[in-house]
């Protein structure tokens, strides 16, 4: 694709990645995605060939950044207990930074998941299996407990980091303090991170 072609095509990306975000799918027009980009709508339908695509596309364009997120995380020489504080302090703080891929999951989740499933499994499989080599590494050197699950164990850390955000607007009310401020989310991010190795390091009567 020429370069001309391809800044157009990232500029409709992002401006839809922003639209979606705040209105939807079926809340978002492609006029005002056209208009955000600042390009003719035609070229939207020439690129994507229709909304749903774009959206697909939008989606696909944000699940990417979890799967170069998890690039690094592991380090063999390292410590288990280390990779898995920086992977989740990683993932924590992607999620803080990046409230247009939250809306995006939250979207997601209203419609069932019925166009993330087009894109998602393949780079959850990517993201999953550098985290599972985390886990798979502690537990080969001893160092995490012998029955781990180690897909709950995913799921687990998913959940635990992405409710903070995705929930906030209706915690927010009812919690002393600011949710976003750096204390507090050091606290969460600690918090996760003390909850998770609590639960998967292996017990002293287990290393007996």
């Amino acid at each position: 694709m020429a370069k001309g072609a391809e800044d157009s095509k990232n500029r409709i990306l992002l401006a839809a990645a922003e639209i979606f975000s705040r209105k939807g799918l079926d809340g978002a027009r492609v006029d005002e995605i056209a208009a955000a980009a600042k390009i003719n709508k035609r070229m939207i339908y020439h690129y994507f060939t229709s909304k749903e695509n774009l959206y697909v596309e939008v989606l696909r364009y944000n699940y990417r950044k979890i799967s170069a997120l998890a690039q690094g995380t592991y380090l063999p020489g390292d410590h288990p207990a280390d990779n898995v504080t920086r992977a989740l302090r990683r993932y924590f703080y992607f999620l803080a930074g990046d409230e247009e891929f939250v809306r995006l999951v939250n979207w997601e989740a209203l419609h069932q998941g019925r166009y993330g499933r087009l894109v998602g499994p393949q780079l959850l499989d990517l993201l999953q299996s550098d985290l599972a080599q985390i886990l798979q590494d502690g537990i080969d050197r001893g160092v995490f407990r012998p029955d781990l699950d180690i897909r709950q164990t995913l799921l687990s850390i998913h959940g635990l980091c992405l409710i903070y955000f995705s929930r906030r607007e209706v915690v927010q009310p009812i919690w002393p303090g600011d949710m976003m401020s750096e204390e507090m989310l050091a606290a969460r991010c600690r918090h996760i991170i003390d909850f998770t190795l609590n639960g998967i390091l292996k017990h002293k009567e287990e290393a007996k």
